[in-house]
């Protein structure tokens, strides 16, 4: 089945957290910008790599103007509680030099984290980025992120070392996946993310860890 951007998956996560996943559009500026001053200093700074508490409004605009094509961003919104801008997102951008790879980030809100948002939301990038022809996700973790260092290395992914963080190399190659909890959780949300569409709720699998790249 070919992945169609406009879905909407509604999910429940294991604790009966009921999601809803679907693309970002312009119309969530306020959204986004509301859930970024709502993140600890601590995931912040793994996202955005900067102990500043402002952003730049440059990068809000980037972040809520995906073309689906060579920036793809997906949102993870809490269906039972209006007054939250958000419970995670994720995002990625073609390389220009390399086209079959793209840079992903993923950042889960501080309430939220280590409940499996980061899973589902990974599973829509992964099949998002392989219809658009995207053959490989990379990511840049700094080296104090340790929870992101790990998820990463419990996917298969290879690391290079770099000043102040690490370049990951994940290949969208489902028979790669090792066998550890965090890939067997991305199994599952990625059969359920094939096969499952519209309003029909499903249950998470196991958490993983929230944390960013660099945007």
């Amino acid at each position: 089945m070919s992945f169609d951007p406009g879905q909407v998956f509604d999910i429940e996560l294991r604790d009966g957290t009921p999601l809803r996943l679907r693309v970002i559009t312009p119309a969530d500026r306020d959204r986004i910008a509301e859930a970024i001053r709502r993140l600890s200093p601590e995931s912040a700074y793994f996202r955005f790599w900067t102990r500043a508490r402002t952003v730049n409004p440059r990068l809000i605009e980037a972040l809520c103007s995906p073309d689906q094509q060579d920036h793809v961003a997906w949102a993870a919104l809490h269906r039972g509680r209006a007054d939250l801008p958000g419970v995670g997102g994720a995002s990625f951008w073609r390389l220009a030099d390399d086209p079959e790879t793209a840079e992903m980030s993923i950042t889960v809100a501080d309430e939220f984290q280590g409940r499996g948002v980061a899973t589902w939301l990974q599973a829509v990038l992964w099949e998002h980025a392989r219809s658009l022809g995207i053959r490989r996700l990379v990511g840049h973790v700094l080296n104090d992120n340790l929870a992101m260092r790990a998820w990463w290395d419990a996917l298969g992914a290879t690391a290079e070392e770099r000043q102040r963080h690490w370049l990951m190399r994940l290949p969208l190659d489902e028979s790669l996946l090792p066998d550890s909890r965090a890939a067997g959780s991305l199994r599952q949300a990625l059969a359920r993310v094939r096969g499952v569409g519209g309003s029909d709720p499903v249950r998470t699998p196991p958490a993983a860890p929230a944390g960013g790249a660099r945007p």
